[in-house]
């Protein structure tokens, strides 16, 4: 789009002059806008007819007065301004986000529109990167000039500027006094966009997992910003289980009382290994610094502690070490922590609240307060985790489905939306003020009720990972647990350690919590016992409240001394529940349940690129592939599959068709999607922006593994180097990054994460070259030297490449 004018724009542009119209009477719906401007001190010329439309001189007042009216020495530039808003308009065009009309004048008395209005706002912030497409739900959309197409864009998605009745915009209507009020309150609650693009922009100049120079560099950045706004602030150090070391960065604002509340605002600066960490979590680190800058100069009797954690991405150790740091008696005083992580990231949408399981406690309710329509779920995966393990109520903002570019090279500053940043800063910055305001009453009692007396609730959506060590299975569930049993079995020149972990928490849907036993051999989580009858519950009150989740039991046995065991399969969250009760007294078991690969729902055909589907969901994941990938990009694939592993295992794999007499045909390929990574159980939609960069690498296997690329007469199968066609794309690729390598870069992974475009490539050459296809798809072009971004130029380097990169981006709807 567009950026060409602020206000006064080009010469030609007409403005009609409008009488104001006196109504001393404030609508509703800007009442709160009038006080905003009578605290700012706002003329009362203005303010005593709200429904005038203002005029070039008048708006320009009115930010002039905003902002606190600020000296000025300068004549104004212009041959028709003079008189009393000269100030005014000397101060605007100082600051460059007004301009003439071209002939050295102002036209200071002509009215301006909602877009003109919109356009000067847009400016004064610095006319800030902006994409979306918000405007196309306005139904006057066309009616909006193309000069004014960001700057509304920006208003709309900040929430400044929203439609009028019918769905319009009303683009070239006059802007109100009152219009003009509420949107400059809006402007005046939003943080400094050139700052925030410049935090971002100075953290995510390297990648910066913990142990590393770019999390050492983004620590010391920290410290000097949070010190600059007059902050008390110290290091932590912190040594991970590696001996990789980091440090936490914490500033305080202090309150007078020393047993003031304690309340903490989160996020973590490491990133993880192969990304420049931009979404994760250099743009929660900006939102923190943003809130830090808002708050600086607030009055508060409650202290306020900005923490950025290290080593969060191998299980939140930065925060946990920072918890269990804490004596007791100040850890009473913490009464909550509100964690950003991955805001406004490309491919995600809106922000939502997350609790570790999911239930709303005092701070997703205030916060609420503010915005009700924040939708609230269960996440575990991010430094809130640590604070509820510690009985602090806590809560993280965060957007809603992980983005395109998650964990991988691509993540970088320009890849996020600053304005959901934004939000998220206005929305913390009054949830703060609220707490800090010494006109509200202590939240202390409140959050030990809720925090001392958690328990953590077991969703039937919780992903259960078997094998894992003590540290992640807690950090994945969001609660810690007492050592209650340790044993050892021998065998012929071996021996296994058990330790069994108590556990209190709430399951099934029940109220009261349950004893809960998990079962470590040799460190890993091997088997979880539930023994009910230990705080009350029945054998049958257990039995109703599992068949109401899980409906009746999938088998059932009685033994020979009577004793019953009933079982039920969760094939989506793969979890295997049995019940064996005896003399009424019972013990539930929960066990790994996986379905394998083999469990195909729908196999659908693809004839001539398209597919005949009735069932509505399956169509909308086919549809919703086709409308990524051309006709001619689809005549790649001869079948369409949704399948099923389980929910969070494999979400998509890609096979080379067979022939009928068995062979292989790498002319064409099997695409095969997991249903329950794609929906939930009750049908509802997951995160597609994950859906929409599997399809992708999916994709990138069927167009680098055909026949132009291999010759399966040669090699055992598309993955064997022996059969890469000489001179083909995938074979220049192979020698190029992969010739020395072997079957697998694990090892090499782990010493030069930076030669990846993420982790999960570096498992085999087949995936490493999907991943970096789809990387290359939804990225911007590399800037850097690594490894990884050579990879990423490889694709650059290829005409053909870079015309299917636009053509799918488009269909996207992503600027080349």
């Amino acid at each position: 789009m567009k950026k060409l004018l602020a206000l006064g724009l080009t010469v030609g542009l007409l403005f009609s002059s409008v009488p104001a119209r006196a109504d001393a009477q404030w609508p509703q719906w800007a009442e709160d806008a009038k006080l905003w401007a009578e605290k700012v001190q706002i003329d009362d010329s203005f303010l005593s007819s709200p429904e005038a439309a203002v005029t070039r001189e008048q708006a320009v007042q009115l930010l002039y007065e905003a902002a606190g009216r600020p000296e000025v020495s300068a004549l104004p530039p212009f041959s028709d301004v003079s008189g009393e808003y000269a100030a005014a308009v000397s101060w605007a065009a100082e600051q460059g986000f007004i301009k003439g009309c071209g002939d050295g004048t102002f036209r200071p008395h002509d009215v301006l529109t909602r877009q003109e209005f919109a356009s000067v706002l847009y400016q004064k912030a610095g006319a800030p990167h902006v994409s979306g497409s918000e405007l196309e739900a306005f139904s006057d959309a066309s009616d909006i000039g193309a000069w004014a197409e960001d700057a509304l864009l920006w208003c709309v998605k900040t929430g400044l500027l929203s439609g009028r009745d019918g769905g319009l915009m009303a683009p070239n209507d006059d802007i109100t006094v009152a219009e003009a009020a509420a949107i400059l309150q809006g402007a005046d609650e939003l943080p400094d966009f050139a700052q925030m693009a410049e935090d971002l922009n100075t953290l995510t100049q390297k990648t910066r997992p913990v142990g590393s120079e770019g999390e050492a560099a983004a620590a010391s950045y920290l410290q000097e910003r949070f010190a600059s706004m007059g902050y008390e602030v110290t290091l932590q150090p912190y040594t991970g289980a590696d001996g990789a070391e980091g440090s936490n960065v914490i500033a305080l604002k202090k309150a007078q009382s020393p047993d003031a509340d304690i309340m903490v605002l989160s996020a973590h600066h490491d990133s993880d290994p192969s990304a420049y960490g931009a979404n994760d979590n250099a743009s929660g680190v900006t939102a923190l610094l943003a809130v830090a800058e808002a708050l600086k100069d607030v009055p508060t009797d409650t202290e306020l502690r900005f923490i950025s954690f290290t080593d969060e991405e191998n299980g939140k150790n930065g925060s946990r070490a920072y918890t269990a740091s804490l004596a007791e008696e100040e850890k009473e005083l913490i009464i909550g922590d509100i964690q950003f992580d991955m805001l406004g990231g490309l491919g995600s949408s809106d922000m939502g609240l997350y609790t570790t399981d999911g239930e709303g406690n005092w701070i997703t309710e205030l916060i609420r307060q503010t915005d009700s329509t924040l939708p609230l779920a269960a996440e575990t995966a991010s430094d809130h985790t640590s604070f509820q393990l510690a009985g602090i109520p806590s809560v993280m903002l965060m957007q809603n489905g992980r983005g395109y570019l998650y964990h991988s090279a691509a993540d970088k500053a320009d890849q996020i939306d600053l304005c959901a940043v934004a939000n998220a800063v206005r929305l913390t910055v009054k949830t703060a003020e609220k707490i800090a305001s010494e006109q509200t009453p202590s939240y202390w009692e409140t959050a030990r009720e809720q925090g001392n007396g958690y328990t953590y609730r077991q969703l039937r959506q919780t992903v259960i990972y078997f094998g894992s060590s003590l540290a992640d299975s807690e950090a994945y569930i969001g609660a810690s647990g007492e050592l209650s049993d340790h044993y050892e079995i021998e065998g012929n020149g071996w021996v296994d350690e058990y330790d069994i972990y108590l556990y209190s928490m709430r399951w099934f849907d029940g109220e009261e919590p349950m004893n809960t036993y998990y079962r470590y051999r040799n460190g890993f989580l091997e088997g979880i016992e539930i023994h009910p009858e230990e705080t009350g519950y029945t054998a049958e009150q257990v039995r109703d409240m599992i068949c109401a989740m899980y409906g009746e039991p999938a088998s059932s046995e009685t033994a020979e001394d009577g004793s019953v065991r009933e079982g039920w399969e969760d094939p989506i969250y793969s979890k295997y529940i049995s019940l064996s009760e005896q003399d009424g007294a019972c013990v539930v078991s929960v066990g790994n349940y996986s379905v394998g690969l083999s469990n195909v729902l729908a196999t659908y055909p693809v004839v001539d690129s398209e597919a005949e589907i009735e069932n509505p969901q399956h169509k909308a994941v086919w549809d919703y592939l086709c409308s990524i990938l051309s006709k001619e990009a689809r005549a790649r694939i001869g079948e369409f599959n949704l399948y099923t592993d389980g929910y969070s295992n494999v979400l998509a794999f890609t096979s080379p068709m067979h022939r009928e007499d068995g062979s292989t045909d790498n002319s064409s390929f099997s695409i095969s999607i997991d249903y329950y990574d794609v929906y939930d159980e009750n049908g509802n939609p997951r995160d597609w922006s994950k859906l929409t960069y599997t399809i992708l690498h999916e994709y990138g296997h069927a167009l680098l593994e055909d026949h132009t690329q291999i010759d399966l007469s040669v090699g055992e199968n598309t993955h064997d180097p022996a059969g890469f066609i000489e001179g083909s794309f995938r074979k220049e690729f192979y020698d190029k990054f992969w010739k020395d390598l072997g079957d697998t870069a694990v090892g090499d992974y782990e010493k030069n994460p930076t030669n990846y475009v993420s982790r999960y490539g570096a498992n085999y050459f087949h995936e490493d070259i999907a991943d970096t296809f789809a990387v290359f798809v939804l990225g911007g072009k590399p800037t850097g030297s690594t490894i990884a971004e050579q990879k990423l130029d490889f694709f650059w380097n290829d005409p053909q490449m870079v015309g299917l990169r636009t053509e799918i981006r488009a269909n996207l709807g992503l600027a080349d």
